[in-house]
């Protein structure tokens, strides 16, 4: 032991341990919130067979397009109205005004008495849904240690996923049992309970504080949670946008970012929203569509934990291409009439692509833009990718009324496929060469 030197603790190592855990205690907290508004989006795809399946609740497969979309179209104007919020108001008051209202609305479905009160109280509850993502992966992305980056994104927004597991095994016991309003009833409890510990808890972006000329807040949320000192340029305020996500070098990065999100986001939350209304039209039992819906989501989960230990080695780029080919695979593999095990395999690979690369596509985005632009970015992107999830559901809604439901899945491939090929034609723009170096000079 004589030639062991012991440790030593210097206040650079006390400050790195306190950001890992500062680091670690927001993307959890943001993380619980992504799993709630999971469990929201996903409640209806639960729900939707035990709809079609009775007349007497007014629900047809005309109409239950239509009414899946509106929770995205409320979702839309949330998100690109959240990136503006986030920017003028903040990060933490955002995401806690998302919270509480998509809540109470998810909550009130349950009263729905038919299609037109449902879709209603889906619309409404879609603005918090949308504006609750922007500021949260804002949070998430601005208090990670910068090696860690994507890891601490996947984990935050792999709460969609979760929350649709949870949806999936819940409809199980309570639709066998009880009726579908009681999908809606539950969601409130764990936004209840998750509100008041969010309240309390949840701190405001040092970067944003800094980036509006906010110091003395700033060195508040420093000293509470022991990060390191700020740079030599903070409390100045942000220079100002000089044409913001549309100036000459980030304009291109903008436009194939949004149609990118668009594609991704067709592909993705048309097949979380229909997969287990086609697979019950393409015969097999509630139950089991119940079953493909909980696979879909668990592959969702695992598979984006391995695309973020893969970007942090390989880079965005070249992840998200693959990712989205690997969808694209699994969805035309899924079109024909399988043994379960191989079916089981390709649903997991597609909820694999789908929600990975969707992580992959936002983590990208957050790294291509200046700090004080980022929620704004996010908030765009988001936005208009958006459209993707109105148009998906309606779209697969007028297939499965009107010919073979399992046309769908070719048609997310090639919306998937799309979606590769936007990614690769973004170019690298300046805050992405720059946070690339800042990683690799932090990483030596």
């Amino acid at each position: 032991m004589d030639g062991m030197l012991p440790a030593v603790y210097t206040p650079q190592r006390d400050s790195r341990r306190q950001g890992a855990r500062t680091s670690i205690l927001i993307t959890a907290l943001c993380a619980v919130m992504v799993v709630i508004e999971g469990y929201d989006l996903v409640a209806y795809s639960v729900v939707l067979p035990v709809l079609t399946d009775n007349p007497a609740y007014g629900f047809t497969p005309g109409n239950v397009g239509w009414v899946a979309a509106a929770v995205f179209v409320g979702a839309l104007f949330g998100a690109l109205t959240s990136g503006w919020l986030c920017d003028r108001y903040g990060r933490r008051p955002v995401a806690i005004a998302a919270l509480a209202e998509f809540t109470l609305f998810s909550g009130l479905c349950g009263f729905a008495a038919g299609p037109v009160s449902l879709g209603l109280f889906r619309l409404v509850a879609g603005l918090g849904i949308g504006a609750l993502i922007p500021a949260a992966s804002a949070l998430t992305l601005e208090f990670a240690i910068p090696r860690h980056r994507t890891l601490a994104y996947t984990v935050m927004l792999g709460g969609v996923p979760v929350g649709g597991v949870l949806a999936a095994l819940t409809a199980i016991p309570v639709l066998a049992n009880l009726s579908w309003h009681w999908m809606f009833f539950i969601a409130v409890i764990p936004g209840v309970i998750v509100l008041p510990i969010v309240v309390r808890t949840l701190p405001e972006s040092v970067a944003f504080l800094e980036s509006v000329g906010r110091a003395e807040e700033a060195a508040a949320v420093r000293t509470r949670f022991q990060l390191a000192g700020p740079p030599a340029q903070a409390g100045v305020p942000a220079p100002a946008d000089e044409g913001g996500l549309f100036s000459p070098g980030y304009r291109t990065a903008t436009v194939l970012f949004a149609a990118a999100t668009f594609c991704g986001l067709l592909a993705w939350y048309g097949l979380a929203t229909w997969l287990p209304g086609i697979m019950r039209k393409s015969g097999y039992e509630l139950g089991s569509s119940l079953v493909f819906l909980l696979v879909l989501n668990l592959g969702a989960v695992a598979g984006s934990l391995f695309t973020a230990a893969a970007t942090d080695k390989w880079g965005n780029r070249k992840v998200v291409i693959l990712t989205y080919a690997g969808m694209a695979v699994a969805l035309v593999v899924m079109q024909y009439k399988l043994p379960q095990p191989p079916l089981l395999l390709a649903i997991a690979l597609a909820g694999v692509g789908g929600h990975g690369g969707q992580i992959l596509i936002n983590a990208f985005v957050s790294k291509s833009y200046p700090t004080h632009w980022r929620a704004r970015a996010l908030g765009w992107s988001l936005g208009i990718g958006r459209l993707g999830t109105i148009v998906g559901p309606i779209l697969i809604g007028w297939i499965v009324a009107g010919g073979d439901p399992r046309l769908g899945f070719i048609v997310f491939a090639v919306a998937a496929v799309t979606a590769l090929v936007l990614l690769s034609l973004v170019p690298r723009t300046r805050a992405f060469e720059q946070a690339s170096s800042e990683v690799t000079d932090k990483a030596g």
